[in-house]
């Protein structure tokens, strides 16, 4: 290949790095989202929490700690309709770390709508 057209491509493929940046690829419109988890007004001592857009967008996955969680706005989502996942787990005895962590109730499914600076809120029913 000619210098020229190596040349050419590098300035083409600067100008895509570029436009990519501002345009899109970046974090741009994804925000924080954070709140609790509770199963009957208690909180999930351990589990995870899954948002999947209704629409087009980023999934995020987080770890509920004492029915809390965080997710930063780098690794968040755009404002919008999500369906969210739940799984709760027992907490493993602290006297054996190795121990798998067992389920403590099904997974639970819900919808929620992200808003900026909104915190989620998901109260896991208690069958009965």
């Amino acid at each position: 290949m000619s210098s020229n057209v190596v040349k050419t491509y590098s300035l083409l493929f600067a100008f895509l790095a570029c436009l990519c940046l501002f345009s899109g690829c970046s974090n741009k419109g994804k925000t924080k989202l954070e709140g609790e988890v509770t199963r009957g007004g208690e909180p999930v001592a351990l589990g995870t929490i899954t948002f999947t857009p209704k629409a087009e967008g980023f999934r995020a996955i987080q770890t509920i700690t004492d029915g809390k969680f965080e997710i930063p706005e780098k690794f968040g989502v755009q404002p919008g309709e999500y369906n969210v996942a739940i799984e709760g787990y027992e907490e493993v005895p602290e006297d054996d770390p190795d121990q798998v962590a067992k389920k403590a109730f099904p997974d639970y499914y819900t919808t929620v709508t992200v808003e900026p600076g909104k915190p989620i809120v998901v109260d896991v029913p208690v069958n009965e």
